[in-house]
């Protein structure tokens, strides 16, 4: 289900050839950023995943936001850039778990979940996560700066340990608060920069619900 969803996602982005999967698939889904529904998986609702035990994960202010991803490429030779792109999420305190986190691709049957928060230096927080894609292990890191309210920034990185050209990051990203979601938006809907609009929370569910 999820590589017939970067397949369809693909197809849909003018200019961008179809990709042959199989083996590739953790490095599409970099390329993919936060675009399909394996990533969703990394958040505390699939998989059984939850933030370490007395940790907690920031939330954004509910309502809409644009999220703008910097150009950047996997760390394996001949790796093609990848240009900037741009989504909008449309977030509630219920789904935000999922859609904060959604950043951090190739991500499946997470298993833990640590949150820091940062005291000194601007403080921030960062977050960690161990998951797995297709029985290979995914170490993925966040850090956020920012109020959450109207504009945060921060940078993600992606580690395949058993397969290290996969490598994805540090990628610097930045959000804005649009305002509230516009009429006929649901929470955890984003919209894709080929103007496809996808429901996160609803992608997540049927992961837990495949796991299970």
């Amino acid at each position: 289900m999820l590589e017939d969803a970067a397949r369809a996602a693909f197809a849909c982005l003018p200019g961008m050839p179809l990709p042959r999967l199989g083996r590739r698939w953790p490095r599409v889904a970099s390329l993919l950023l936060l675009l399909l529904p394996c990533v969703v998986s990394a958040a505390p609702v699939a998989g059984g995943a939850s933030p370490a035990a007395g940790a907690t994960l920031p939330a954004r202010k509910p309502g809409l936001w644009e999220v703008t991803l910097a150009a950047h490429a996997a760390q394996g030779p001949g790796s093609a850039m990848q240009p900037e792109v741009t989504v909008r999420q449309c977030t509630s305190a219920a789904v935000e778990p999922v859609m904060l986190l959604a950043l951090l691709p190739a991500h499946e049957n997470c298993s833990r979940t640590q949150v820091t928060r940062r005291s000194g230096q601007g403080g921030g927080h960062e977050i960690a996560t161990t998951c797995s894609t297709h029985q290979s292990p995914v170490q993925g890191r966040m850090e956020l700066w920012g109020d959450l309210r109207s504009v945060y920034a921060g940078t993600f990185s992606v580690r395949f340990p058993q397969a290290p050209q996969n490598n994805v990051g540090p990628v610097r990203f930045q959000g804005r608060w649009l305002g509230p979601c516009g009429a006929g938006q649901r929470a955890g809907d984003m919209r894709l920069p080929n103007g496809i609009t996808v429901n996160v929370a609803d992608d997540a569910a049927r992961v837990q619900g495949h796991a299970h």
